[in-house]
């Protein structure tokens, strides 16, 4: 991915009102730096950001939510910074 590809997915996510990281290490550093609002309301933009995502899609019900209701392990909630960070970097492509 080229900077100006990264500069330009980096800006998106900050309008979008989420932290803008693309490795969980990023993500935790960032959302540290951020007060304890902040950061709430970060998350829940994201989290708003991803059921948007599954109500457009079902079928991605099975990468982003557990089985058994529980709570979602690591592959789950990688999975959804994923698929939110590529629809991002696919609609600034587009």
């Amino acid at each position: 991915m080229t900077i100006a590809r990264k500069t330009k997915a980096k800006i998106k996510m900050i309008e979008m009102g989420i932290v803008p990281a693309f490795t969980g290490h990023e993500l935790s550093t960032m959302l540290k730096s951020l007060s304890e609002e902040e950061g709430r309301k970060a998350k829940r933009k994201f989290r708003k950001q991803w059921r948007k995502m599954l109500k457009e899609d079902p079928s991605l019900s099975y990468l982003l939510i557990p089985d058994n209701e529980s709570e979602p392990d690591k592959n789950h909630l990688r999975n959804r910074a994923c698929m939110i960070v590529s629809s991002i970097i696919r609609d600034i492509d587009s």
